[in-house]
């Protein structure tokens, strides 16, 4: 997608991503030491002067040891600038005149870095969309005593007629040889202090994230791809000199980066903070990510700075708006003793569930809770649920057993069966009674026997949504199925058999079992659905090289329906904003609710106390008011506050097919009427999605036949119940 006015939500979960993917706790336990250890790296929040209440911080930098803060505003339309440095006491104002007279058309979404030569000098580089423009340029300018001087090198002003774009600066430094060097997405520079000329170029040969640094003799630039990062070293900005650092830690795109006077390196991500000194190739971790915001989902670091003094400084942009300035210094006479270590594992790596085990930690020192997980919450690739169980299983059966167990995609009833979860009823019943639950998603987790075991902390629904159909025809499969029976048209374009399945299976697929029986008359009516479904749609045996089903991009032009899996309210604005456009409708299929995050506490656990405590923890306002795209909370008063957030920093723009060639098309927020209405299809979600490996594989092998109309379903539930005899017996 070409963002316009949503790079800074996208920047931010691509460091989100990036940190995520990079824990260094994939299929790994993770130990903590347990005797008393006497004198440590701590983190502490800094007090920001009142007068920055209106401004938005944009930069953290140390110059001649003193931390210094760029923040902007809006003022008449204009974006305005002004820089402040730390002292005794507090934060004071020490704008320039030239930067005080800078007004840039930009607005507030842009990328901007101030930066000082050895002379004193200071540039201003400011990567934005001018007014009425759709592409980002980046722009330089040097202050000249009151005048800013636009020293932009020509070939930033060149439009690349290839990609539609202008060359993109994402870092830009100053050395004590007068000369500025810069990265964009292509290429680095070494450019002219004195006007801006680049004076040496070549394009990138690897892989880099923004974290760049100097201490003004060397640039130090972090590659890599997730693993085997490394540092690369370049004296005086050149690309000749090669030398590399391995880094501290384990992802090349959640590191922020900073080199003070001496040459020292720090090096912070969510692992930790890290320190190497001059002239070395060895880190030292000063504090573990456990212990600090860098390991905390709801915000994210936009920059390091170490002071004379060698204390670290470290500037964070909340996901909500605002910003924290933390402070990293050695206390000789701090004590930390942990007590208690919890394991959690689950099956895919979630923010929320690593935003709760470090708060909970924040407020529990003596209490550290590590995560183990079997899939990254970005990657993309298939599950392989057999090895899922066979690790899983080695871990129960072992003396290390996770205490805590988020069971996503996984035989919950299996676990429930064998006694390997306890009743959790002590914590989420209290809850609902209160209001404080979703109880249409966490009460349909009561058992017969008034117990439950597990519940989810997130859920998603199945958005419907299509065009020249009305949202009651799309909401359950036997209102499509007749509405499908009376039209010509294909509304969901040909389907494999499979496809047809995974579409529809999971909402019936709870309805046919009972008990350990087929119920023989429910899948019939459920087949013969699926089949008036499938004479509409259409039956194709295979799909070609970069064919694919249609989908919710294909509304615009040969679909005129599809199926979008909703997660959260920034999730929604792609699905809405296509309904808009198609002058559609859309409702939540089947009033079924897709479970995230199934959450249960081991029976083996030595800690049940303490999981039950942390449950509550991860059900409430604090951990769940975050969106963080991948699920709606279960708790209400964080689904109502996220209804109502700003998600103007996520708006975007890409483009579509529509009518026969590309258009572009806008993703926009979304109107507060619009917000309660998701609410209320949330509130009103009552019913399970449920997946059955061995029931999809059965209905995949019976159904081929029947729905291309060579065999009757009679004979289809007699194959289907003679594939699913054994299984549902056992």
């Amino acid at each position: 997608m070409r963002h316009v006015k949503g790079i800074a939500a996208l920047l931010s979960l691509a460091v989100l991503a990036g940190t995520l993917t990079g824990c260094g706790k994939k299929d790994t336990g993770g130990s903590v030491m347990t005797e008393q250890q006497k004198g440590r790296w701590t983190e502490a929040g800094e007090e920001l002067p009142e007068e920055l209440a209106s401004w938005e911080l944009r930069q953290i930098n140390a110059i001649d040891g003193e931390i210094h803060l760029l923040a902007s505003k809006e003022e008449e339309g204009k974006t305005v600038f002004s820089e402040w440095v730390r002292q005794e006491g507090g934060f004071a104002d020490r704008t320039q005149d030239w930067l005080a007279c800078l007004e840039l058309d930009c607005g507030e979404n842009m990328n901007v870095t101030l930066l000082q030569g050895g002379s004193g000098t200071q540039y201003l580089l400011a990567t934005c969309a001018a007014e009425g423009e759709d592409s980002y340029r980046s722009r330089l300018w040097k202050g000249e005593g009151a005048q800013a001087r636009d020293i932009t090198p020509a070939q930033w002003t060149v439009l690349n007629e290839e990609w539609g774009a202008y060359e993109s600066v994402r870092g830009i430094a100053a050395l004590e040889d007068g000369t500025l060097f810069a990265l964009s997405y292509t290429s680095t520079a070494v450019l002219s202090g004195e006007d801006g000329h680049i004076l040496e170029s070549g394009q990138l040969s690897a892989q880099y994230n923004d974290a760049l640094a100097s201490d003004g003799k060397n640039i130090y630039l972090c590659t890599g791809e997730n693993t085997d990062m490394q540092i690369e070293k370049r004296e005086n900005g050149k690309g000749s000199s090669g030398a590399t650092i391995d880094s501290p830690t384990a992802s090349a795109f959640g590191t922020v980066l900073c080199a003070a006077d001496d040459g020292a390196l720090i090096a912070a991500d969510r692992d930790g903070i890290f320190r190497c000194g001059a002239g070395e190739d060895a880190w030292e971790k000063l504090l573990d990510g456990l212990e600090t915001d860098f390991a905390m989902t709801d915000c994210w670091c936009m920059g390091l700075a170490m002071s004379k003094e060698g204390d670290i400084y470290a500037l964070f942009r909340e996901s909500g708006g605002g910003a924290r300035l933390n402070r990293y210094a050695y206390d000789p006479d701090a004590v930390v003793e942990v007590k208690e270590e919890l394991k959690l594992y689950t099956v895919f790596e979630s923010p929320l569930l690593q935003q709760a085990a470090v708060l909970y930690h924040k407020e529990h020192p003596e209490i550290r809770i590590t995560i183990q997980y079997a899939y990254s919450a970005y990657e993309d690739e298939s599950v392989d649920y057999n090895t899922v169980y066979q690790g899983l299983n080695t871990l129960l059966m072992g003396e290390d057993a996770p205490d805590i167990l988020v069971l996503d995609g996984l035989d919950m009833d299996s676990f429930i069966d064998k006694g390997l979860l306890v009743d959790i009823g002590t914590v989420v019943a209290p809850m609902e009674e209160k209001g404080e639950l979703l109880s249409g998603i966490t009460g349909s987790y009561v058992r017969e026997d008034g117990h439950r075991y597990t519940v989810p902390l997130q859920f998603g629904f199945n958005m419907a949504m299509g065009r020249d159909i009305g949202e009651a025809d799309m909401a359950s499969l036997e209102s499509l199925a007749q509405f499908l029976s009376g039209t010509q048209d294909s509304y969901l374009g040909p389907q494999t058999v499979d496809e047809l399945v995974d579409k529809f299976y999971p909402y019936f697929c709870g309805d046919i079992v009972k008990g350990k029986r087929l119920d023989t008359e429910t899948l019939a009516g459920k087949l013969e659905c699926l089949k008036r479904i499938a004479d509409n749609c259409g039956i194709t045996d295979r799909r070609d090289k970069g064919e694919h089903a249609y989908n919710m991009w294909d509304l615009a032009s040969g679909a005129k329906m599809a199926f979008e899996r909703a997660t959260g309210f920034k999730n929604c604005m792609f699905p809405i904003a296509m309904v808009d456009y198609i002058r559609g409708s859309f409702t939540a299929y089947e009033n079924s609710f897709i479970p995230l995050l199934q959450t249960g506490i081991c029976a083996k656990s030595p800690y049940q106390d303490t999981a039950m405590d942390f449950l509550g923890l991860a059900l409430s306002e604090r951990i769940q008011d975050t969106d963080h795209y991948l699920g709606f909370p279960v708790n209400l008063a964080s689904l109502e506050k996220q209804a109502r957030e700003d998600r103007s920093e996520s708006q975007a723009y890409t483009s579509i097919e529509a009518e026969g060639s590309e258009v572009e098309f806008a993703i926009k927020c979304y109107s507060d009427e619009m917000a309660d209405a998701l609410v209320a299809i949330c509130k009103g979600l009552d019913k399970p999605m449920a997946e059955d490996a061995k029931i999809r594989e059965v209905l995949i092998e019976a159904l081929g036949a029947y729905l291309e109309g060579s065999q009757t379903t009679e004979a289809t539930v007699l194959k289907i119940e003679d594939g699913l005899k054994m299984y549902l017996a056992e």
